[in-house]
């Protein structure tokens, strides 16, 4: 079929927000197909290679005294910086909206007159 005759059934199907592309460098249905066996074959192959380098890595890091180290140093930090951070996000008055499935917070305070007073705020501005 010509590209004029396609495009004008295209436009009374799709009406005026009938967009196109073309690439004649894009492979036919053989060339797909053939890439699909070669690609199960290459996956296999990645799969294979992915395994045998994080064993090789877990086997370096374990003999590595310094690396365990900081790997656990780095816990104990994140762990810390974890408390920190939701003892910053905790109030003793959050107030919202409830919906059908989610409840939506509007304010947070340490009492209702905090809590008041950003609503208050937030009707100004």
């Amino acid at each position: 079929m010509e590209r004029s005759v396609a495009i004008k059934k295209l436009g009374k199907i799709l009406g005026k927000s009938l967009g196109y592309r073309v690439d004649p460098k894009a492979p036919d249905q053989d060339g797909r197909n053939g890439a699909r066996e070669k690609l199960r074959v290459a996956l296999v192959h990645r799969e294979a290679f992915k395994k045998e380098r994080e064993a090789r890595r877990d086997e370096i890091l374990q003999a590595d005294a310094e690396y365990q180290r900081l790997k656990a140093e780095h816990v104990k930090a994140a762990e810390c910086c974890e408390r920190l951070s939701a003892t910053m996000r905790h109030y003793r008055v959050t107030v919202g909206t409830s919906g059908d499935m989610f409840f939506t917070v509007k304010a947070q305070g340490d009492s209702w007159e905090d809590v008041i007073a950003k609503l208050t705020e937030k009707e100004r501005a």
